[in-house]
Parts: C-alpha cells; structure tokens; sequence
C-alpha cells in the first residue's frame, strides 16, 4: 500500500473510532437530548452513523483501490462540521453541560477532521497515480453494515431521549 493510501486510511479509521466513543448513551456521551423531537434525533443519529460506518467502507476502499481520496475529503469537512457545532453550541443544545472528555474527544476529531481534509486534497494525485482493479464489497458486508447501523441508530436515539 502507498504511503498516499496509508494516510488516508488511518486517518478515516481514526475519524471513525474517534465518533464511536461520543455515541449517546455510552461511556462518554451523557448529556439529556430529550428536548429534541425523536425525527430529529433519529435524522442526525443516521447522519453520524453513514459517517463512522462509511468511513470505515471508504478506508477499506481506498487501502484496496486507491480510489476515493475526494470522498475522503468530504467525511473530513463533515466531521469538522458535526464537531464545531457542537463545540460552538450551535447544535445540538442541551441544558447539561459537555464533559471535559468529550470536548477534549470532539477537538481531537475536529483535528483529525482537518488532517483528512488537507491530506485528502495533497495526496490525492498521488493516491490516483497507481491504478488498481476495482474492489467491491461483498454483499453479505453490505447488509452487515446495514443491520449495524440501524442498530447503532436505534440505541443512539434511544439513549439520547433519556428513554
């Protein structure tokens, strides 16, 4: 794998734990959601899980392909933006408090954000200058993934409504 591809992939698979520890209801993420109406919760709940989930798919495409560098830019740019957000207290609002772990975790992914933005942009002539087959992902993966996330969003929301 070229050191473009490796860059890439680690910083989406970084990307993606990073955002799995801040799940609502698990070890980091305690703040009381229950002002927002469930559609709400449940639509960024699924916007925050085809993120972590999809970067991991992109990871292993661009580690097998070398394809995808501008999709990778673009998970950049959207999890600087679900971060500052909620850095800024833009969205979500919540009358409690953020822990000290979970801002320190949500810098740390707005950093990890930035890095696979600007290296997404830099080596992405580099990463398309070997071409390779295409891979796709077996379909049995496919619904893996699908079954997951319908469960991450069903705890995430759940959780988060204090239910």
């Amino acid at each position: 794998m070229s050191s473009s591809r490796f860059v890439i992939t680690a910083l989406l698979i970084a990307s993606a734990l990073n955002l799995a520890l801040m799940v609502p209801g698990g070890f980091v993420e305690t703040r009381d959601f229950s002002a927002y109406p469930a559609i709400v919760l449940g639509a960024f709940n699924i916007f925050l899980t085809v993120l972590g989930l999809g970067s991991l798919v992109l990871a292993y495409i661009v580690a097998k392909t070398g394809r995808g560098f501008g999709w990778a830019g673009l998970a950049g740019l959207a999890f600087i933006a679900v971060y500052v957000l909620d850095l800024g207290r833009v969205f979500p609002v919540t009358p409690n408090p953020m822990s000290t772990l979970l801002s320190t975790l949500e810098w740390i992914g707005t950093g990890l954000g930035a890095a696979l933005t600007i290296s997404s942009i830099v080596l992405r002539s580099a990463g398309n200058a070997t071409s390779s087959p295409r891979t796709g992902i077996p379909m049995p993966v496919i619904l893996g993934l699908i079954l997951i996330a319908l469960i991450i969003v069903a705890f995430a929301t759940k959780s988060a409504m204090g239910v």
